[in-house]
Formats: C-alpha cells, sequence, structure tokens
C-alpha cells in the first residue's frame, strides 16, 4: 500500500482555555449589549399590546424564540441560552419579580440580561441567561 493511499489521521491537543476570553474578542457573554436587544424586541413586539390572559403563553413563547434565535446570532457559541420571561396584568395586585437570580450564577463565566416592559395593560419581564460551557 501507498502512503498516499492511506486515511489521513488526525491528532487533537487539549487547548487548555478555560474562559470564553480564550476564544478571542467578543466571545465573551455581553450583558449590556443583550439587554438592549431585548429591550428592542420586547419593545417591538409588545407595543400597543393589550393583556389577555388567553394568548399571553403564546406570545411569551414567541417572545422567547425571537429573542433566543436573535442572541444566537450574536457569536455567543460557547454559552447555552435559557430565555425567562413572566408576564402579568397590571390590575392584579402585584407581586414582585426580584432579581435575585444574578446573585447565583458563577459570574465569571455566565451571566444574565433582564429588561421589562409595562404599558397601561401589562407589565412584562425577560431574562436571558448565558451559560457558559466547555
Amino acid at each position: 500500500m501507498d502512503d498516499f493511499d492511506m486515511e489521513r489521521q488526525f491528532l487533537y491537543e487539549n487547548t487548555y482555555i478555560t474562559g470564553p476570553d480564550g476564544y478571542g474578542e467578543g466571545t465573551k457573554f455581553s450583558s449590556g449589549i443583550v439587554r438592549n436587544v431585548v429591550r428592542k424586541i420586547i419593545e417591538d413586539r409588545m407595543e400597543g399590546a393589550v393583556y389577555d390572559s388567553t394568548r399571553a403563553s403564546q406570545i411569551i413563547k414567541e417572545l422567547s424564540d425571537m429573542i433566543k434565535e436573535k442572541v444566537k446570532t450574536m457569536g455567543y457559541n460557547r454559552y447555552k441560552l435559557v430565555v425567562q420571561i413572566s408576564s402579568r396584568d397590571r390590575e392584579t395586585p402585584a407581586y414582585v419579580l426580584l432579581r435575585g437570580h444574578e446573585g447565583t450564577l458563577a459570574l465569571l463565566l455566565n451571566s444574565c440580561a433582564s429588561a421589562y416592559f409595562e404599558n397601561e395593560t401589562l407589565f412584562l419581564s425577560a431574562s436571558v441567561y448565558g451559560l457558559y460551557y466547555e
């Protein structure tokens, strides 16, 4: 058998990259940039919306998918994305949506971006969690 006929075998070595910074500029999850994107998507979609409890889950699902797809295109390939959205009617007693989730993340690698929207009939809160994985 000839040397040219043999299949090429590749040897992969460990990169020892343990964080997003090792993959280049702009690969670390930027909560400020993501927050602005989330805010714009929510405002564009919910402008003039009226709260409807029967359609709320469908709207939240659509918003969640829109946000996740947009953030995926921003180059955060080393992050798992989780989008959490809560909405409520403004007329019911207010349950405070706390932002305590930010303290539960390992902030060196993981991050969170939150935005909210409110009008006369509804309040909506959205959070995007960027969870780094190797």
